[in-house]
């Protein structure tokens, strides 16, 4: 009995563990399963977190606003997605680099003492980077932005053996800042920086403060790349810092640990901790949740860091960024116009003789090589009446020419009577010219006195010339309608003025720039009386009108270009050579897309083909700059009215004063760059004008300290110095305040 209940008991024992061991096998295999599952699924949240990255790189953007101060910035936008306002983590950096180029020009201007707004515009774009920045990281976070990258990639792979359902992203990506005071996207260049010098090859702003904001990658050694996420990226206290987000070139997408992310995940903690308000991250991680087969809820991580897909980069730049170049207006051209003669041209090319009667002068007048006279002198012909006179015979006067009507004459050839010819005994006047009909006390004006009344400077014989010989008398009218530069309104003023008889007396006058010839200037008559024939410049430095190379103009120029395309051949000439400046008129340096066959490349253009080229830029075209304007020119080229005959008039002998002028004239042009900080793309504007001067500024060791600019809105004038003149044997000679 006793042995029958054992047996009972081991086999009652061996079932109990038969059905043990069957639960833990059962149990083993679950769980071998569910630890499988497992590893499928976090193998499945790390390709979905990968394929995250990989995505908000580029397909996760906001949309800069379609006004305001956000337009500034589309030069920008992604170059792969060829949309305006198109702001993503691969160009960020860009719009961050624009911004600190304009802090870099605000500083320049300011520490200078010409600021003009360069400074609160600095502050201005920061905050606007504030907001496009606050929005892309938001954006980056927003569930609906992303899950879509993660459950596309994690979906694919193999979680059945985890459970059922699909595997499924949880609530917003958490944001980290890692890699922090590593190399952004962007690098800079010394040649970048206003205060660049050329010559040394060398920028100072860059050596004490750049270099402390730069690192180098492995991939491109010999580029400078700004690093992210670091405090201090600024050219002054007073401006804000430009923060980057670290995307090292060379790089690709890849997990990290979650103790790293962690770590990270708050800007002002951690290593390296910086004050970016409102950061972009370069880290996310997504968790995914999926119901395994035995009833669990099952939670997986993991942490991606995004990496940039362009293997170099991007230059810092202001990729709409342009110069404008305003060519001083022309200015109205009045003088003389009396169909290409005056009295005075006839009396220098035709001396003249007047009969008389018993000693009175006669308003009669016979021209030296008038056809009338058949070959003889005035004086012969006149010799001629008075014998045929004295003989009885009819004398011949038809070559006589009345300046004053007698009773019985009327004025013109052949209109003397025969009783008033009949009365000449006498020649009253032999061979007077010019020195006589310029002196009001010479024989042939005291003469005349008792005919006629005298022009504005007593020459009484003038207006008898004049009527004689049917020469308009001058009255000052417009010149074809003509706007000249300074350099004809000089000539229409000397003209006019010896026209009318007057002296000369040359004041300060004010154009735009035309380019002036070295030939002579034209006749009276007009429409040759201009000495210029371009009215406008090319401002290439061969052009004699253009800037000087190496100059203070072609620094700031070159300068401005390396900020707007650090890529181009620093040729400027070619550049400058493109397009022609008319006085009045406008034109432009910028990036046109549309240059080099598609390439793209700087251009210069009148703004009329510039606005047709870049329509952008009309969104810009009237920004003023915000610095002041120098009160000194920029740079100046004087082109001196010689040698003698660029004042003197053609078929005159050469005849000097009053009717040439016959000291030296300069006419000086004088170009002026007001820096701009790159706020609404304006990096700067080229004025330009001409003035007439008796002074030669080329002959100073600092000719532009003399000169001041009177700003004028759009017609800004040049102020000479008093007490400056040109020396008699050359080079120039400063008194007074010079």
């Amino acid at each position: 009995m006793n042995k029958r209940k054992q047996k009972g008991a081991s086999l009652a024992l061996v079932a109990t563990l038969l059905f043990a061991f069957a639960v833990l096998v059962v149990g083993i295999v679950a769980l071998i399963n569910l630890l499988g599952g497992g590893q499928q699924m976090q193998r499945a949240t790390d390709a979905g977190n990968l394929s995250l990255v990989r995505s908000a790189l580029t397909k996760v953007s906001v949309p800069l606003a379609m006004s305001g101060d956000q337009v500034q910035f589309n030069g920008c936008s992604d170059p792969e997605s060829n949309t305006n306002g198109n702001v993503n983590l691969r160009n960020i950096n860009k719009l961050n680099a624009q911004a600190l180029l304009v802090a870099i020009n605000a500083y320049d201007i300011q520490k200078d003492g010409l600021d003009s707004g360069a400074l609160s515009h600095s502050a201005q774009v920061n905050n606007v980077l504030k907001v496009v920045s606050g929005d892309l990281a938001n954006k980056l976070q927003e569930p609906g932005a992303v899950h879509s990258f993660f459950t596309n990639i994690a979906q694919l792979n193999p979680t059945k053996q985890f459970g059922t359902d699909d595997i499924n992203a949880m609530g917003a990506a958490k944001p980290s800042f890692m890699e922090r005071a590593t190399a952004s996207n962007v690098y800079i260049d010394p040649k970048q920086f206003p205060d660049y010098d050329s010559s040394t090859n060398a920028s100072v702003m860059f050596n004490s403060q750049g270099k402390n904001w730069v690192t180098n990658v492995s991939s491109h050694p010999g580029k400078s790349y700004l690093k992210g996420y670091l405090d201090g990226i600024t050219p002054n206290s007073s401006l804000a810092s430009t923060y980057f987000v670290p995307l090292m070139p060379g790089t690709k997408p890849h997990l990290v640990s979650q103790a790293s992310f962690v770590l990270n995940t708050n800007p002002k903690a951690g290593a390296n901790t910086f004050n970016w308000d409102k950061a972009v991250p370069n880290a996310l991680s997504l968790t995914s949740k999926a119901n395994s087969k035995q009833g669990y809820l099952g939670n997986f991580n993991a942490f991606a860091l995004v990496a940039p897909i362009d293997p170099e980069g991007y230059p810092v730049a202001i990729p709409r960024g342009f110069i404008r170049l305003q060519n001083g207006s022309p200015s109205p051209a009045t003088g003389v116009a009396g169909g290409g003669t005056d009295a005075f041209v006839q009396a220098m090319d035709h001396p003249f003789s007047y009969p008389s009667a018993d000693g009175k002068p006669l308003p009669y007048l016979v021209s030296q090589g008038d056809p009338g006279l058949g070959g003889l002198s005035p004086a012969q012909y006149l010799q001629n009446i008075i014998n045929a006179n004295n003989s009885g015979q009819t004398p011949n006067c038809s070559a006589l020419r009345v300046g004053f009507a007698l009773s019985g004459d009327s004025l013109g050839s052949n209109g003397v009577s025969t009783a008033n010819c009949a009365t000449i005994n006498g020649i009253g006047g032999t061979d007077f010219d010019n020195n006589d009909l310029n002196n009001p006390l010479s024989q042939p004006n005291q003469a005349m006195k008792m005919y006629n009344q005298p022009d504005s400077r007593n020459l009484w014989a003038r207006p008898i010339v004049e009527n004689a010989y049917n020469i308009p008398k001058p009255t000052p009218v417009g010149s074809n309608n003509e706007s000249v530069n300074v350099a004809d309104i000089f000539n229409l003023a000397l003209l006019t003025a010896r026209a009318t008889g007057d002296d000369f007396h040359p004041t300060t006058y004010h154009s735009g720039v035309a380019h002036i010839p070295t030939t002579g200037r034209g006749p009276l008559s007009a429409p040759d009386f201009r000495i210029t024939k371009d009215q406008g410049v090319w401002l290439n430095s061969q052009s004699p009108e253009g800037i000087s190379k190496n100059g203070k103009m072609w620094k700031f120029l070159t300068n401005r270009c390396n900020q707007i395309d650090p890529t181009w051949n620093q040729d400027l000439d070619a550049v400058l050579k493109q397009a022609y400046i008319p006085m009045g008129g406008r034109c432009y340096i910028y990036r046109s897309e549309n240059a080099n066959g598609g390439k793209g490349a700087i251009v210069l253009k009148e703004e009329s083909q510039a606005f047709a080229d870049a329509p952008w830029l009309k969104d810009f075209a009237g920004q003023k700059a915000d610095a002041k304007q120098e009160a000194n020119p920029t740079e100046m080229k004087t082109v001196e009215l010689e040698p003698f005959q660029m004042v003197d008039v053609p078929g005159d002998w050469g005849y000097p004063t009053p009717y040439d002028y016959p000291g030296r004239v300069c006419v000086v042009n004088w170009y002026s760059f007001t820096r701009s900080s790159g706020w609404n793309n304006l990096l700067g504007q080229v004025t330009m004008g001409a003035s007439t001067s008796n002074c030669c500024p080329t002959g100073s060791s600092n000719p532009t300290s003399s000169f001041t600019i009177q700003q004028n809105g759009g017609n800004d004038v040049l102020n000479m110095p008093a007490g400056c003149y040109c020396q008699s044997g050359g080079g120039c000679d400063y008194t007074g305040p010079c």
